[in-house]
């Protein structure tokens, strides 16, 4: 009898953690491999103007608007996936990200699929990505004349434990881009305090998906 109970208690323990730790759907599976084709470590780079939609080198004489081009980067790859979010030309590429935070928030936004994300936040988001749907993160940089950061969350098998660290894993245009950046890094300067990080940055995802699970 001992042994049949110790052995319900391993499965029961079995089954939480599976519950706990998120992987990766077919549908994910189809996201995570489109995210990578758009080949953001050579395109959407820093330093240099951007044509947005492709992420190539357009203008080599320029001197304004050769930052950073998260925003760009996020703008593309929701275009490329039939998803319209706050992009040239109804905004310059310049402190684009400030803007589409403030654009993820209004009913426009709501009316083209977007829904903020206010519940277990950092897995939730994992969670969707992980199930074939856009999903950004973006913070708003208090100084208006600055710009802010977005990102896309990466669809990757990841624990509760490694969620509650670190957050989902981003791919980004940014100072150096990446495709398995942790949310508490690349947010670093935006998130005031870890423990309510929620405050300072928005997670939405779109309701349209690609495909569907097999």
């Amino acid at each position: 009898m001992k042994k049949i109970i110790y052995t319900v208690l391993i499965l029961i323990s079995f089954v939480c953690f599976g519950q706990d730790s998120l992987k990766v759907s077919s549908c994910g599976k189809d996201l995570k491999t489109f995210y990578l084709n758009m080949d953001v470590l050579h395109k959407w780079q820093s330093g240099q103007h951007i044509n947005w939609l492709t992420g190539e080198p357009d203008n080599p004489n320029a001197v304004s608007g050769i930052r950073t081009h998260c925003s760009a980067f996020v703008a593309a790859a929701c275009e490329r996936r039939g998803i319209y979010i706050l992009r040239p030309p109804e905004h310059r590429q310049e402190l684009l990200a400030n803007a589409q935070f403030k654009w993820l928030n209004t009913e426009q936004a709501s009316d083209f699929g977007w829904h903020r994300i206010n519940k277990n936040i950092l897995y939730e988001a994992q969670q969707r990505a992980n199930e074939g749907y856009v999903v950004v993160v973006c913070a708003q940089n208090q100084d208006v004349h600055k710009p802010g950061h977005i990102a896309l969350v990466m669809p990757s098998d990841l624990s509760k434990e490694q969620i509650q660290e670190n957050g989902p894993v981003l791919i980004q245009s940014s100072t150096k881009n990446s495709v398995d950046g942790l949310f508490r890094n690349s947010f670093r300067h935006h998130i005031i305090n870890w423990d309510s990080s929620t405050d300072e940055v928005i997670f939405y995802y779109n309701d349209k998906k690609a495909c569907i699970d097999n």
